[in-house]
Order: C-alpha cells, then structure tokens, then sequence
C-alpha cells in the first residue's frame, strides 16, 4: 500500500478525522453522508451515522419518510436497537425484516455484507475482539480474534476482510469464514507494501457491490484511493493528481458509475476530475477547471442519471462537470450540505440551510 504522511499538525486535524495516527476507515465513521435510492429517485440525508436517515423525493424535493440510523449498503438500511437487528427498504420506507444477536456481551454494529443480506456486529475486549455475523435466514456466524486492534472492512460470501491495526499503520486481512481460518499474508498492491500509513477519509462501494473504493489524504496534501476487489480479494492503489495542500486533498469526492467500470473523483481544491477504470486500476482520464473561489471543507458529489455530468460541492459553491467535453460549469454560491439530480434531469436539488430543499436549474441547461 502508498504510505502517505500522517496528519500531526493541529491545522491539518481539525480537517481530517482521526488525525493522531493512521487511522482505518470503518464503513459507518466514515460513510457517505447522502445516497441515492430506487435507481436515483430517491436522495437519502444524514448529518452523522447516528442520525435518522432523511430520504427524499427527487422528483418533487418533499421529505418521502425518515429512517433510523445505521449501516446504508444499496436501497437497504441496517439498524441495531440493542440486540434487534432490524433491516429497512429505504426505497419504500418499511421494515424488510429483523434478527435477534444470539451472541452475549456488548456488540456494536460496525457494518454489513456488500449484498446487504447480513449484518456484522463487534465486542473489542482487552484481549480479543470478536465479530458477530448476523442474518435474518441463516445460523449466526460468531469470529473471535486476539487482540483488541482488529475493526471491520468489508463481508463478501465467505470472505471477511478486516483492519489490524499496528505499532506504525494497518494492513487489510481477509479471514475465510468458510474454514475459519485467518489469511497468512495481509492484502496488498503488487506494487506496494502491505503497510498502510496515512488516514482514511472516505469510503464508497461500486453499484454491484463487488468494489470498495477509499480515499486517502496525507498531511503534504497528496492522495490515493484504495481500491479493494471482495470478490477477488485483491487490492490496488490508485494516486490521484495534485499536491501540497491538504485543504485542497479533503475536497476529493468519489463517485461510483452505475456500471460499477468507472469510479468519478471530483476536487474543487485541485480543480480536477478524474476517472479511474476499475478493472485496470489506473487513471484513465484527468482534466483541470478554473474555479475562482473554493473551500476547504470534504467534497460531495453527485452522478446524473444518463450518467454523463457529474454535480459536485464544497459545501458552499457548486459545480457542473461534463467529462465527454472536458468542462466544468460553477454555478450560483450555493450552501449544500447533499445533491441529488431529478430523475428526468430537468433539475438539481440541493439540501441547504437549516435542510432546506431548493430546486436548481443548472447554467448548461438553461
């Protein structure tokens, strides 16, 4: 794996989470704060993890129903509520469905499958962390490892793919849940070390499920997404371009293709966009925009349904991208805390203060 510099500086942490050391990237700490729902029509909100889910209406920008907190993989929402495990269909707004953990002790949902159909739970004790696997029609898988420096990646069929942390950083590990048995060598890029050193700061998952995408920043404000393959159980390291900036390197948004070939990476601090061919792990398309005002805050950013333009956000300005013409368009200043694209396109909602709905018409369409 790259080893990227680790966030020390008082500056750089209160823009970066978890800026003592390398830290990993959990899919509920450092999950996407919007996602979208019933093949684009719907537009799910959250301030944190542990808030309600808001989901909305793409088509009218009304407020369809809210939804507890918990672990978001596709139109699926995983809740805990004690030892209740509740799953929900956020593209209908009704519960699909509950198991009890069988399990004893503390457990913290941490995560789910990658097919939304089994939730992970864990219980880190002073010597041993255990991890509970939990579904609504089959046996609970329980998996207890020594140490308490081990936190859930990914679950994939019999594939489970965990964090140790280290002394100095982190390596990926994929334990077999089919023979119970740790994997020897951690996952690594061929070309790297398996030593991770730098901190995680967004994660997104392609649309099959198959990929989990996160992204990296370094103190010297350079980045990386690392890209895990849970069907292969293989990884890869992708750099993205531009350096020595660190405000600029927490803009970078990722945005997965509906295709699941292409993963978007969108920076208004570098004022690039780029394109990374998931199959071949490399950047295959990379362009620069000028943009007279930007903020240093993590970027947002949207996929439209025809997939060929891409709306992206810093919080306080918005931005248009068609990758086919190498342009970007800045829109009007606008505070956006999630966007989300009409499903006919004809629109660009975006949530704003105090989570106020208002309907965009971007400048290319007008």
């Amino acid at each position: 794996m790259r080893r990227l510099l680790l966030v020390a500086v008082a500056g750089a942490a209160l823009v970066v989470p978890g800026a003592a050391g390398a830290v990993p990237c959990s899919p509920l700490n450092c999950s996407a704060s919007q996602f979208t729902f019933a093949h684009g029509a719907l537009l799910g909100v959250r301030l944190s993890p542990d808030k309600p889910l808001r989901v909305i209406d793409l088509r009218t920008g009304a407020t369809k129903w809210r939804l507890p907190s918990g672990v978001v993989v596709g139109d699926t929402v995983v809740h805990q509520d004690g030892g209740l495990i509740t799953w929900f269909n956020a593209a209908r707004g009704t519960r699909s469905g509950d198991a009890a953990l069988q399990a004893r002790g503390a457990f913290v949902l941490v995560g789910a499958s990658q097919d939304a159909a089994r939730a992970v739970l864990a219980r880190t004790q002073t010597r041993s962390t255990t991890f509970a696997i939990v579904s609504r029609a089959a046996a609970q898988h329980v998996v207890k490892l020594g140490g308490r420096n081990w936190s859930f990646d990914a679950l994939n069929g019999h594939s489970l793919f965990l964090i140790q942390q280290l002394q100095d950083g982190y390596q990926v590990r994929m334990y077999d849940l089919s023979t119970n048995r740790l994997q020897k060598e951690p996952l690594k890029d061929p070309r790297e070390s398996a030593l991770i050193q730098g901190v995680a700061f967004a994660r997104a998952s392609s649309a099959n499920g198959r990929y989990v995408f996160t992204l990296y920043v370094g103190t010297n404000g350079d980045a990386m997404v690392h890209e895990l393959d849970t069907t292969a159980g293989s990884a890869h390291c992708i750099d993205l371009p531009g350096t020595g900036n660190l405000n600029a390197a927490v803009t970078w948004a990722l945005v997965p293709d509906v295709d699941s070939g292409t993963l978007w990476a969108t920076s208004p601090g570098y004022g690039r966009v780029v394109a990374i061919d998931v199959a071949a792990h490399t950047v295959r398309l990379r362009y620069a925009f000028q943009r007279a005002n930007w903020n240093g805050t993590p970027g947002t950013a949207v996929l439209a349904p025809d997939g060929e333009h891409i709306a992206f956000t810093d919080a306080q300005h918005v931005w248009l991208a068609t990758p086919a013409t190498r342009k970007v368009v800045q829109e009007p200043a606008h505070v956006a805390i999630a966007l989300g694209f009409a499903p006919d396109q004809s629109a660009l909602w975006v949530v704003g203060e105090r989570s106020r709905v208002s309907r965009l018409t971007p400048l290319r369409w007008r």
